[in-house]
């Protein structure tokens, strides 16, 4: 019996095509993509401005990440990604973008998500009125429960064991408490739009949608009690939609222009601190603060790629310009280099026979916790806590094996006759 021995370190290895490059100590930027296109995708901006546009692609040879990128969450050693027109959510390495798992039943129009206690809570539109968190148990990578929430969840933040979600319907954000599982509302005005906690104060901006009218405002809420401390309004010529802060600062979106107010003194800027020329009634699509620097995403025509501006939250000029995907939406910071001088941990996976008509054998030096079979575009097919799987059903063709362990997670194809 012919037996094939695949030896993965899984920092630095690469075998039948799965790239074991990492991509640290950068910027990530999520590109949507065009609606019902299918084609999301996550762009990597290296520390010396090199642009590498669709890891997940690269990473996953045959795989597609889904349709209409919605947001992104690092979570220790993986990142969450939302997908909403595709109803799923894809689990994978956050140093790597190997993929680990992929979430779709259970899953009707999800937004956002944060992580607590190795949960994920991800928002979801529901079919109609019907919103609720979908909890996903990042060690089996299922959806263990449903919470049922007010009508129009969008952004959700963790703080202090408790869910913050903004809710653009309903002109509320929900707080809900994981231990107690209690849920309560703060009262703030129309679209909330961002959240951002600093210190023990978590700030709201109710904005403008770029095509809406009407005045903007930002509420302050003691983390505390969860009660709003104070309510400033935007003055009237800052359409305010998207808001980061480096904390000194909190940068607000306007069309074009990017807009400061500074925290210490509850005071706006008269005007703009940066000015971006991007055309267009939407104006910036998206914009976050990382190390220093506002980077501002432009859409364009929303069916070729996009650009990523990035300028000095020292003095708002222009330091760098990057072709991206279609439709960037947001920005993250990518995953740290460890700093260890460990050597990599090394997975030894044995898998017999290659190529196989009924069962396919499975030995590792360290019990398995979990093996999964994907077709080559990405959809789980069988899965389990075994050494032998039973292979017969799947149709002749190329197939990924998923392999977990203590050690980490090995990843390899085989043939099925």
């Amino acid at each position: 019996m012919k037996k094939i021995t695949f030896l993965i370190a899984l920092v630095l290895c690469n075998f039948f095509g799965f790239s074991q490059t990492e991509y640290l100590d950068g910027v990530l930027v999520l590109n949507e993509g065009g609606a019902g296109s299918g084609n999301s995708t996550i762009s990597f901006v290296s520390s010396t401005n090199v642009v590498t546009n669709n890891i997940y692609g690269l990473v996953n040879p045959g795989m597609k990440l889904g349709d209409t990128g919605q947001s992104l969450t690092m979570y220790e050693d993986v990142a969450i990604i939302v997908l909403n027109i595709s109803n799923e959510v894809k689990i994978v390495n956050s140093k790597t973008f190997q993929h680990i798992a992929s979430i779709s039943t259970g899953l009707v129009d999800p937004r956002y998500s944060a992580v607590y206690n190795n949960k994920a809570y991800v928002t979801c539109w529901g079919s109609t009125t019907d919103d609720y968190l979908a909890v996903i148990d990042l060690t089996t990578n299922t959806i263990e429960t449903t919470i049922t929430i007010p009508n129009g969840s969008e952004k959700i933040i963790e703080a202090n064991g408790k869910l913050y979600i903004a809710h653009q319907d309903a002109d509320i954000v929900s707080v809900y408490d994981i231990a107690s599982q209690q849920l309560d509302e703060i009262q703030v005005a129309s679209t909330p739009s961002e959240l951002k906690v600093i210190g023990n104060n978590l700030y709201v901006l109710c904005g403008v949608q770029p095509w809406g009218t009407g005045t903007a405002s930002l509420y302050k809420v003691d983390l505390t009690t969860d009660t709003v401390s104070s309510t400033t309004a935007v003055p009237a010529t800052i359409k305010a939609f998207h808001m980061d802060t480096d904390g000194t600062y909190l940068y607000m979106s306007s069309l074009a222009d990017i807009y400061r107010y500074e925290i210490a003194t509850n005071t706006f800027d008269s005007t703009a601190f940066i000015s971006t020329g991007i055309a267009g009634f939407m104006g910036m699509y998206g914009m976050n603060v990382i190390d220093g620097s506002v980077y501002v995403a432009d859409a364009k025509n929303f069916v070729s790629s996009g650009s990523a501006y990035v300028y000095s939250t020292q003095n708002g000029t222009l330091s760098q310009t990057y072709t991206v995907g279609v439709t960037p939406n947001h920005f993250y910071k990518s995953a740290k280099k460890n700093l260890s001088t460990n050597k990599p941990t090394m997975v030894s996976v044995s898998v017999f026979p290659n190529p196989t008509s009924d069962v396919l054998n499975i030995k590792t030096e360290e019990p398995i916790k979990l093996a999964s079979i994907y077709s080559v575009s990405g959809q789980k097919l069988v899965e389990a806590k075994a050494d032998v799987l039973n292979v017969s059903q799947l149709k002749a063709g190329v197939y990924i094996l998923k392999v977990q362990t203590n050690k980490g997670v090995a990843t390899l194809k085989f043939v099925k006759k």
